[in-house]
């Protein structure tokens, strides 16, 4: 199973997975960081400490080129089987969760960012 890994400045990361489980349930196997009060080292140590090198990880982050997206990177280039989508929203995480015991990994990280951007419409 794909393990998540949501990276957000603030409270993002923890509210979004709040979110997702008022609406689905339970959410488990997602793992959510805060780079508040954390210097960048400190962070990628925190981090990368929860990850076996084996995983397949999905790294959701809020903001591309933003301290939590050069750590999802950093991981990245690390563990082989991690990817990062920046800009993370609860469309994502919902897709994340209800979608990745179904699909094959490189299929869930294309439908998950697929579906972050379905979820921005202009009504």
């Amino acid at each position: 199973m794909t393990k998540g890994i949501i990276i957000c400045h603030g409270k993002l990361a923890f509210e979004l997975v709040q979110a997702a489980e008022r609406i689905l349930g339970n959410v488990d196997h997602v793992l959510t960081f805060s780079n508040d009060q954390m210097s960048p080292q400190a962070l990628y140590a925190e981090v990368s400490g929860t990850i076996r090198q084996d995983e397949k990880l999905l790294i959701l982050v809020d903001l591309r080129g933003g301290n939590c997206w050069r750590i999802g990177k950093m991981i990245e280039q690390e563990f082989p089987r991690a990817k990062v989508v920046s800009g993370v929203n609860l469309p994502m995480v919902i897709s994340f969760v209800t979608k990745r015991e179904s699909l094959a990994f490189e299929e869930l990280v294309a439908t998950v960012e697929k579906d972050g951007h379905r979820g921005i419409a202009l009504d």
